[in-house]
């Protein structure tokens, strides 16, 4: 077995690394882009199927849960993206100092999540209380 000349470890284990949590909002905007991806598979498979099939309709299948599920993913899933989306734009837009100190701020990541919260519990009532 080969042995390296030198006392890095040779095994490192990825569940001890503790990633700041701009690291986890940059992960999770490209998870809520593939769920975006992932709900619009869903809308245009709801359009195939009432489109061959006359005997479903949007009015029939309206309250149906797969449906509603549907509607909660792609609202939740589209804020969220939206916001920290919107947080990448304005960090590469401000290069000086300050303000890209501010953006990447661990209060403004706060501030990101607490605001994609509220507005998916707002979702959630709003989709599931037809």
């Amino acid at each position: 077995m080969y042995q390296h000349p030198g006392n890095r470890p040779t095994f490192i284990n990825l569940l001890k690394i503790r990633f700041p949590l701009n690291a986890w909002l940059s992960v999770s905007h490209r998870i809520s882009g593939l769920a975006l991806v992932i709900a619009l598979i869903g809308y245009l498979a709801l359009i195939n199927l009432i489109l061959l099939h006359p005997e479903v309709t949007l009015s029939g299948i309206q309250g149906h849960w797969i449906l509603l599920l549907l509607h909660t993913l792609f609202w939740t899933a589209l804020t969220f993206h939206w916001l920290s989306g919107l947080r990448h734009l304005l960090a590469e837009h401000f290069t000086a100092t300050k303000p890209y100190q501010i953006i990447n701020s661990q209060g403004m990541s706060q501030l990101l999540l607490i605001s994609w919260g509220l507005a998916s519990v707002f979702i959630i009532v709003q989709v599931w209380s037809l």
